[in-house]
């Protein structure tokens, strides 16, 4: 490794070398051009609350922390069961509507990168023993 050192900064230290010593009116020049693609991580993480059984009214289920380098965004989904009427996911205090007809609702829509923290909660109408709820975060647009 330290001689792929030394000798990346022998080269470089050429290139300069060369690129001083160049008059300023001359046609030629060195350029030199670096391409690199990042693999695309999109991910949310929840450090839940200890929560054993869901009441009516408002429940904290912790804090979530996502993370995407998607630069078209991304979108968290709430998986939930089918049927939950007058429920609602709470997103850093904004509530965002739960399908009841269907099993997912997209709890944040992104239309850029993102690091951040937020809490999550879930209101809903009656208690809940057995709730399976997961998130997950999507990207959108290309991914590499």
């Amino acid at each position: 490794m330290a001689a792929l050192h030394t000798r990346l900064r022998t080269v470089g230290m050429a290139l300069l070398a060369s690129a001083a010593a160049a008059s300023p009116v001359a046609a030629d020049s060195v350029s030199i051009g670096i391409t690199a693609h990042v693999r695309t991580i999109c991910k949310v993480e929840v450090a839940a609350a200890a929560v054993s059984e869901l009441q009516s009214g408002e429940t904290s289920l912790g804090r979530m922390t996502e993370l995407c380098n998607n630069l078209e965004g991304y979108q968290l989904v709430l998986t939930h069961p089918a049927g939950l009427v007058d429920a609602w996911a709470v997103v850093d205090g904004v509530r965002v509507p739960i399908s009841a007809a269907g099993t997912e609702t997209v709890i944040v829509d992104s239309n850029a990168p993102a690091y951040r923290e937020r809490s999550l909660g879930i209101i809903l109408p009656s208690g809940q023993p057995n709730l399976g709820l997961s998130l997950r975060a999507e990207a959108k647009g290309i991914i590499y």
